[in-house]
């Protein structure tokens, strides 16, 4: 045996036989880690650019038929390069779903305007013979298409209007533009309602809306109200200091309580706000507010006042509080002190962490459905100053609130951000600097090198 191996054709054969075994090796492990079988990827960047957002995730999950994307970019246009990076990261989280392809408009025009397409850097979502068009390829479009596009009917919100509410039209920074554009993205009918001359709720709302009412309602509205809660329906209150007072005594018979006061924390400063904007910074774990603990945006309310539940709740009602604001904060009660700007914590006040939104669930005479009450103790917190999806979780929160009034509860999550624009801003000595380097000393430097290199080796010679 020795003699055999001590032969040059023997070590070659086994040389040549292990080669093979690595080679074969390398291939099975290449295959099993191909991104067809087994793929993994790790975000490091600041604004998590190349992941998707926790809600984008759970649509992807819950689809049902498959996704054809159609990307309509012209065959030189650099900006493919980014679409096809964000649409892969659909295909791959949707276990396949979503298929799609790249489609030039000017090479194939009959397919555009079959689409409709008439814009450069434009994507058709189809499903069956449905279709959604976007434009640019952006996470938050493309997953609010997905949204109107998987869903066979919409839903319709109902706003009261008449007491001094927020105006859904209004784009001033107190208007409810901006919150009803929202609502419409996640594929929500949005209504006015007038309960002073209706009788009672339409019929065909999935949840009513009362947003910072300035004047008392009327008793029938308030019977209307209750009567629409009692039979399964869905209200979502956001309600300021001070305001409407018959919310109180309407909300008492379903184990909420609302205190005259006004939340202080100064230690909002901290955080670049005013001491009367408290951040919530603590969530208790519920379907709306899951999702907030690994949020990177806070909550923050203007002017806010305290919302907690009953210690001894009515027959028929749960109840529970879903968030609070710090420790350092407190419900003031002394509202003419705080006005003088000489607010102090004293024992009458309610002190922190105070909570500030509470849900209540009523069950039904003929138990086939359960009301639902979400109540937050500010209204201002979505108006068009307020809401910036990109400056705060004010947005989430507030449509976290209706998904799960609305029975949507795959929607319910952080959504998608607009990635913000970072600059460079460099002054002029930096862009001299930068010219000197790159234009200058470096070309230098290598100019220099060869130099010393040729005469090094003229030398040797």
């Amino acid at each position: 045996m020795e003699g055999w191996f001590s032969r040059r054709s023997a070590r070659y054969g086994v040389n040549t036989g292990i080669l093979i075994f690595v080679v074969l090796g390398v291939l099975v492990v290449v295959e099993l880690f191909s991104k067809e079988r087994f793929h993994i990827q790790w975000d490091t960047t600041k604004n998590r650019r190349y992941s998707l957002a926790p809600q984008t995730k759970k649509v992807l999950e819950g689809l049902k038929e498959p996704i054809k994307i159609y990307a309509f970019y012209q065959e030189a246009d650099p900006s493919r390069v980014s679409a096809e990076d964000l649409l892969n990261l659909y295909k791959t989280a949707s276990g396949k779903k979503i298929e799609w392809e790249f489609v030039d408009p000017d090479r194939y025009p009959l397919k555009a305007q079959h689409y409709k397409v008439n814009t450069y850097n434009s994507l058709v979502l189809e499903r069956g013979d449905r279709f959604e068009k976007v434009y640019l390829a952006e996470e938050e479009k493309i997953t609010n298409a997905l949204i109107k596009l998987t869903r066979d009917r919409k839903k319709v919100v109902y706003f009261l209007q008449g007491h001094g509410e927020h105006g859904l039209d209004n784009v001033q920074k107190d208007g409810y533009s901006e919150a009803r554009k929202a609502m419409e993205n996640e594929n929500y009918e949005v209504k006015p309602l007038l309960l002073a001359r209706e009788a009672r709720v339409p019929e065909d709302a999935s949840v009513v809306i009362v947003a910072g009412p300035q004047k008392e309602l009327q008793e029938q509205e308030w019977e209307a109200l209750k009567g629409y809660v009692e039979e399964g329906g869905k209200l979502m209150m956001l309600l300021d200091p001070q305001g409407a007072p018959g919310a109180t005594d309407f909300l008492s018979d379903y184990g909420i309580v609302l205190d005259n006061d006004i939340i202080v924390d100064r230690a909002s400063r901290l955080l670049g706000g005013d001491y009367l904007v408290p951040p919530i910074v603590e969530y208790e774990p519920h379907s709306i507010t899951r999702d907030f603990r690994q949020s990177p945006y806070l909550v923050y309310l203007p002017m806010a006042r305290s919302v907690r539940v009953a210690e001894k709740m009515p027959e028929g009602v749960t109840a529970e509080v879903l968030a609070r604001t710090g420790p350092g904060s407190w419900g003031e009660k002394d509202i003419e002190r705080l006005r003088r700007g000489e607010a102090e914590l004293n024992p009458e006040d309610i002190h922190g962490p105070v909570p500030v939104a509470a849900v209540a669930t009523i069950k039904t005479k003929d138990f086939k459905k359960n009301g639902r009450i979400l109540v937050i103790g500010d209204s201002d917190f979505v108006s068009n100053g307020a809401i910036d999806p990109n400056r705060s979780g004010n947005q989430d929160f507030f449509l976290n609130g209706l998904n799960w009034l609305a029975e949507e509860e795959e929607l319910v999550s952080i959504r998608p951000k607009t990635a913000p624009s970072r600059p460079v801003m460099l002054k002029p000595g930096q862009w001299t600097m930068i010219f000197l380097l790159v234009v200058v000393a470096f070309p230098l430097a290598i100019l220099a090198t060869g130099v010393a290199v040729a005469w090094s080796r003229r030398r040797k010679k």
